[in-house]
């Protein structure tokens, strides 16, 4: 497999709001809806809910995307209602369901929460969740759940499994929810930005370490961090590369010296069309140092 390095440039990014963050990466998509004008629907119940069919308009269910061989969900939001009394909270789970070979039953493959909302705002919360096409998003409310479950949207209708909170891996059946609402859940799917590391080989020759790294997706690897050489590395499609790590400016006089350096790795993975995803890799140098004579 060609590879291709280039040296490492920084750069800082503002936060942004869904849809933007959406339209930023062209391969990416946002499912799912929410509440134009939420007000409380499940104060005081603990329930799964989701959405798997609609009649009109864009659903819940996830996709293929162009190009992408892996997905994940790189963002969820949530329209929550104005919190009543002002001094209560409210949290809520976002759940990803999987079909079964039922049509009513799901099995929860993941979720991101509970995450405390803000009242009256449209909270967007940042994740990186494996999915596959057909999965579903949901959400779970919480006791107290001073927010919009649901929203009025005229010949939809929910599902509802009522009280439940499924963990991951459990699976449940469901029952339609009142008529004419919809789930106040949205999403935006991405190429999926989930790196796994295998062995790390060491040349004490040239005080080197290569990281094994396994790329979901055709895109960009970059190492950074203090005493770390920059650089990136351009994966063409998804498998393994091997990425090799130098020392810089003081560590690298260290690893010369005295024949060992530890760094601390800022190792980022941008898939083409989706959000950069960043891990931090311990990694140790070792150089076989000449005999002073």
């Amino acid at each position: 497999m060609n590879r291709v390095f280039r040296r490492a440039i920084g750069c800082s990014a503002s936060a942004l709001a869904l849809l933007v963050l959406a339209s930023s990466a062209s391969a990416s998509a946002v499912i799912g809806r929410l509440a134009p004008t939420p007000s409380a629907s499940c104060a005081g119940t603990t329930s799964d809910q989701l959405e798997p069919v609609v009649n009109t308009g864009t659903g819940y269910v996830v996709q293929p995307l162009p190009g992408a061989f892996a997905l994940e969900i790189s963002s969820w939001s949530h329209n929550a209602a104005p919190i009543v009394p002002a001094t209560a909270t409210a949290d809520l789970t976002f759940k990803v369901f999987r079909p079964t070979n039922v049509a009513s039953r799901f099995t929860v493959v993941a979720h991101d929460g509970p995450r405390s909302l803000q009242s009256g705002a449209l909270n967007t919360f940042q994740t990186h969740i494996p999915v596959v096409a057909g999965d579903v998003i949901g959400l779970n409310s919480a006791i107290p759940a001073y927010t919009a479950c649901t929203f009025g949207d005229p010949g939809e209708s929910a599902l509802l499994r009522l009280p439940s909170n499924l963990a991951d891996g459990e699976t449940g059946d469901f029952s339609p929810g009142s008529s004419d609402r919809s789930v106040n859940i949205s999403a935006v799917v991405s190429p999926s930005s989930m790196i796994t590391l295998g062995d790390t080989r060491r040349n004490k020759k040239k005080g080197t370490a290569t990281l094994v790294v396994n790329v979901p997706n055709p895109g960009t690897l970059a190492a950074a961090g203090t005493g770390v050489r920059a650089a990136t590395l351009t994966a063409g499609a998804p498998g393994v590369e091997d990425f090799v790590i130098r020392a810089a400016g003081k560590a690298k006089k260290k690893l010369n010296s005295k024949g060992k350096a530890s760094l601390t790795v800022q190792l980022t993975f941008t898939p083409n069309g989706g959000f950069a995803n960043t891990r931090q890799v311990e990694v140790s140098l070792r150089k076989k140092l000449k005999k002073k004579h």
